[in-house]
């Protein structure tokens, strides 16, 4: 079996509570940031503004330049995902939209004991992990 690509931009997003948005796709066990495919003419940035106020009904406010990471998409057996991370901010009320089933805001001890997808659980906890030591 052939696997593919997926070109995907994602959210970071880290409340003053040091806890961390994750969100669960309708059908989905997994746990994860919200964002999605790169569509067609979209640059990265575009595209994580479009889908968090799609799945979200948020606006993103601030972000940093993505940390690039890949790994085995969750929900699309034998694909694999390639992500642009970025940590952001956002306004305005969180609310599952779209094809979101579960929207929480979890610690990092929290969020290590949910179901999460692989780049969740290999790069995005890494990532806050180390942002938040340095806090």
């Amino acid at each position: 079996m052939s696997s593919h690509t997926l070109k995907i931009a994602a959210a970071i997003i880290v409340d003053d509570e040091a806890r961390l948005l994750l969100v669960r796709k309708r059908g989905s066990r997994y746990f994860m940031q919200a964002g999605g495919k790169i569509d067609t003419g979209e640059t990265p940035a575009e595209a994580l503004a479009r889908e968090v106020s799609e799945e979200l009904g948020v606006t993103l406010t601030n972000w940093e330049d993505p940390v690039e990471a890949s790994a085995e998409a969750a929900n699309e057996a034998g694909c694999f995902v390639e992500a642009h991370l970025f940590w952001a901010t956002i306004e305005g009320n969180v609310a599952a939209a779209a094809e979101i089933e579960e929207v929480c805001w979890a610690t990092l001890e929290q969020a290590r004991s949910l179901p999460l997808a692989a780049l969740t659980r290999d790069a995005v906890l890494p990532i806050i992990e180390q942002r938040l030591k340095r806090a």
